[in-house]
């Protein structure tokens, strides 16, 4: 056990490490960040084993986890929040709804109509959010269901990143990542008050694995399909970090306040959220409550959508909607108090 005590405090500390080294050099390095939550709950199991065996192992097992406080707090939300409406705030929502489709190349408009009603009905249950930020979205969808909200402010090039807003939308574009289904949207909105910020709408380049990784799972694929699949999230991840790059560079030109929302298709571990986050709060990481995990598919715990600021807003509250009917991603709900 000793062995296994020494393998697993050596793979947390590659999670610490991971944001920290760029996956276009060593890519590797990035799973052993995306596997953070499994080295947690080992690390722990372990302190309750060496525990029953008066180990000083038990010591090393708890240093680990107390070196790693600064990324639990972003998987395992722990505040206490106000759910009373302050002044001035709003409410966003960023989903990734892929799966809603069925993965097809579309769907009818009558299908739209009766997804657009329900989800509508959704949204409404939730608060109605005044900002939407949408992923993988049917182009037949968005229009529908912002006339089901009454938002006529909708912002979209082609790509299914949507923005819906019940504010007025001044001006917005796209930042190019090349030969790719995945975009990323901005779009300055004038708020009640007057001010303006600049909501981007992030989906970053997709792993594709979500089939593979289900039948590993089930035990229908061979040693060899994890090979397959960790070379597509290594591609995958050196994708990433390009467009992050190109994301955060947009970001430090920006004349207003900025909110990001979207799918990373990375973690809090990973070195893509470091740079997209680096002078942003994150929105979970300051008002959120419980398990912070938004992905519903194959592989559990993994947190890879977010609502991230400017240090000049407020969270009073984030939500992981925990509902798997819309989508294998779940809804992240926060609640703004604008600068």
């Amino acid at each position: 056990m000793q062995t296994v005590s020494l393998l697993v405090i050596l793979c947390t500390a590659g999670s610490y490490i991971s944001p920290f080294v760029n996956p276009a050099l060593f890519r590797w390095f990035s799973y052993f960040g995306t596997a953070y939550p499994w080295w947690l709950l080992l690390n722990v199991g372990l302190v309750v084993f060496w525990l029953t065996q008066l180990n000083r192992f038990v010591i090393y097992h708890i240093i680990m986890i107390l070196l790693g406080a600064p990324y639990f707090e972003t998987f395992l939300g722990l505040n206490r929040t106000s759910r009373i409406r302050e002044q001035d705030q709003i409410t966003i929502v960023t989903h990734n709804l892929g799966t809603m489709f069925n993965g097809k190349g579309g769907v009818t408009k009558q299908r739209a109509e009766e997804l657009a009603e329900q989800y509508a009905q959704f949204l409404k249950e939730h608060g109605q959010p005044d900002i939407i930020c949408t992923q993988e979205t049917q182009g037949v969808f968005y229009p529908i269901l912002g006339k089901k909200l009454g938002y006529d402010q909708r912002f979209n090039l082609k790509k299914g990143t949507v923005i819906l807003s019940r504010f007025p939308i001044l001006a917005g574009g796209d930042i190019p990542f090349g030969r790719t289904s995945n975009s990323t949207l901005w779009a300055d909105i004038r708020l009640p008050s007057g001010e303006v910020i600049r909501v981007y709408n992030v989906h970053l380049q997709s792993n594709k694995v979500t089939t593979d990784a289900t039948r590993i799972i089930d035990g229908d694929q061979d040693l060899d399909a994890i090979g397959r699949v960790m070379d597509k999230v290594g591609d995958a991840t050196s994708t990433r970090t390009e467009q992050a790059q190109r994301l955060r560079d947009h970001l430090l030109s920006a004349k207003h306040p900025v909110i990001v929302c979207g799918d990373f298709n990375d973690t809090p571990n990973s070195y893509v959220y470091r740079v997209v986050s680096r002078g942003l709060s994150d929105s979970f990481k300051e008002s959120g409550q419980g398990l912070g995990h938004t992905f519903a598919g194959a592989i559990p715990f993994l947190r890879i959508d977010y609502i991230l600021m400017d240090p000049g807003f407020k969270a009073t509250g984030c939500d992981v909607v925990r509902e798997r009917r819309w989508s294998d991603h779940y809804p992240v709900f926060t609640q703004l108090v604008t600068p």
